[in-house]
């Protein structure tokens, strides 16, 4: 078996070459990564600018007087404010008044401005109540005192909370609102990460099923050519069909996953460089992507977003492509005239189809028992297994068995695609049958 793939690293070499040497290859793929960083980018920015049609019109108030029987510490409503992001107040002056009654304070501000109104704090049984009064005479209409009572009341909360001795950092972190959410117990409570888990699946195998349908047709083609020339008796007195077979699917698989990864790496500079340049622009931005990534990192899953899990996903990747390539190339060695590939490609296109659409509708139906089971066959692993790596729906150890069983129906696909590629020789612009395909392979066992 050994001496039967010998050679097959000088056909990955020649076939490798010959993939990548011609201008089309390098300018498609610059282009493309170009093309990609920018519109990262470019997303970035847009999606950073603050929208000009949701920016609120300045408040008409002008002056707040502000009377505070709390007993606490007066609270700096003006600085406050401005941080909680309410520029529409950022005109407002806001003016302390002590050792005054109500109705002395709410005079005062009507005598100062048609525009101003006076806000009163009290403390009652350990409870504050903060009212507003429209004097007399205002232009000033409910819906004003009441839309600048909110953001108020915000300071106020966060001058109690600063009272109480927190830093900066642990008054964000107690201002953050709660999620709450119920579930069985040993689930996972948040809704958020059930999302992501569902999501981020779908999407991946969304891609992979374009790359292994671009790039499937390829190696199906590759496979095929010399198969349907006189070059085929010529090649193989050099070396063994399971050699051919093998290294024209590992330069094929070799050149579009390079490919693949540096469009992958001209994303990744694109969504972070935009994120920075977008950040530099609007600060305070983030990119939500780049906050799901880090959410990822800190709430799903023991193994999630960890380098282990994320070497073993890569690997399974790699093989799931390699599986595909494989059948692709297999069904190339049915070929025996011309006119017999766009139909041997049709039929690893259409394996590839059912394959992504049986991973694809079990997780948007809830059937948790079919998604369990395709992460054991090798059609639908590529397509779920490395990003449950990721997000920590499974384990390392789960990893590992998807990787061997991988692999054996790799080689298995190999050993069978070279006996075919070999014994259809024989039947070379004949018609493609059944009868024809139990010929060759009674013939070989």
């Amino acid at each position: 078996m050994k001496d039967n793939f010998r050679g097959w690293n000088s056909v990955y070499a020649f076939t490798f070459r010959q993939s990548t040497k011609g201008a089309g290859f390098k300018i498609v793929t610059t282009l493309v990564a170009m093309l990609i960083m920018a519109a990262f980018i470019a997303i970035n920015i847009f999606v950073a600018k603050p929208d000009e049609g949701s920016k609120k019109e300045p408040s008409p108030i002008k002056y707040v007087y502000v009377l505070d029987n709390s007993g606490l510490q007066p609270t700096n409503y003006k600085e406050t404010i401005l941080q909680l992001g309410e520029e529409q107040f950022k005109d407002v002056e806001f003016i302390a008044e002590s050792g005054k009654s109500a109705e002395e304070v709410v005079k005062a501000a009507g005598a100062k401005s048609t525009a101003a109104i006076a806000v009163v704090l009290t403390a009652e049984g350990g409870n504050y109540q903060m009212t507003a009064y429209i004097p007399d005479g205002s232009e000033l209409k409910k819906k004003h005192a009441e839309a600048i009572l909110e953001p108020m009341t915000s300071a106020f909360e966060s001058n109690k909370l600063m009272q109480v001795g927190l830093s900066q950092e642990q008054l964000m972190s107690v201002l953050k609102p709660s999620v709450v959410s119920f579930s069985k117990v040993g689930e996972n409570t948040n809704e958020i990460t059930q999302v992501i888990k569902m999501l981020v699946p779908m999407l991946f195998s969304f891609m992979l099923f374009f790359i292994l349908l671009v790039y499937g047709q390829d190696i199906s083609k590759s496979v095929s050519t010399e198969k349907t020339s006189k070059l085929v008796e010529t090649l193989l007195t050099s070396v063994h069909p399971y050699a051919l077979i093998t290294g024209k699917v590992l330069a094929i698989t070799s050149m579009a996953l390079m490919q693949f990864a540096i469009w992958i790496a001209a994303g990744i500079m694109g969504l972070y460089g935009g994120n920075a340049i977008a950040g530099s622009m609007y600060p305070g931005y983030e990119n939500p992507v780049i906050t799901i990534i880090n959410f990822l990192k800190d709430n799903i899953g023991e193994t999630a977003m960890s380098l282990p899990a994320v070497i073993m996903a890569i690997i399974v990747f790699f093989l799931g492509v390699l599986f595909f390539s494989v059948i692709s190339a297999l069904t190339g060695c049915f070929v025996s005239k011309p006119e017999d590939v766009a139909y041997t490609q049709a039929v690893s296109t259409y394996l590839i189809m059912f394959s992504w659409l049986f991973t694809y509708f079990p997780p948007l139906m809830g059937k948790e028992g079919i998604v369990k089971v395709t992460r054991f066959i090798p059609f639908t692993i590529p397509f779920n297994v490395p990003v449950d790596l990721i997000t920590g729906n499974i384990g390392l150890g789960h990893g590992i068995v998807s990787i061997a069983i991988l692999l054996v129906f790799c080689l298995l696909i190999v050993v069978l695609g070279g006996r075919i590629y070999k014994g259809f020789i024989l039947y070379n612009g004949e018609k493609l049958s059944l009868k024809m395909i139990g010929n060759v392979l009674k013939a070989h066992k």
